[in-house]
């Protein structure tokens, strides 16, 4: 049997924010298509490394370019979004409890057969 998440049958009542790109991320989205083409690599994985190593290959003041980037896209999106956090964008965390099953489970003199749990999501 599947089972469906709660959140996928509820539609969520607010849109999903995404959180602003950091300064890797902003290096990432310009040259992966660059390091693809170049090297002419289709998976994503070894494309991220490739991007990856050109980026530790930059200097501190070629990377604060990005970092001032991903600054100014961090202040607009504070802008747009006031009193938005990256919580908001995960579900909340419901306490799992288990508890042992009644007598139903033990011999006539009283030992424990087999574990039996019951799960109750509160």
């Amino acid at each position: 049997m599947i089972r469906k998440r709660k959140h996928d049958e509820q539609p969520s009542s607010q849109p999903h924010i995404k959180k602003p790109r950091n300064a890797f991320m902003l290096f990432l989205t310009e040259q992966r298509p660059k390091v693809a083409a170049e090297k002419g690599m289709k998976g994503s994985a070894a494309v991220n490394a490739a991007v990856g190593q050109k980026w530790n290959a930059l200097s501190k003041e070629e990377q604060a370019r990005y970092y001032e980037e991903a600054e100014a896209e961090r202040r607009l999106h504070a802008q747009l979004h006031p009193g938005w956090s990256t919580a908001d964008n995960y579900g909340k965390k419901r306490k799992r409890v288990r508890r042992r099953a009644a007598a139903a489970s033990r011999d006539q003199d009283g030992r424990l057969l087999s574990p039996v749990y019951t799960v109750i999501f509160l």
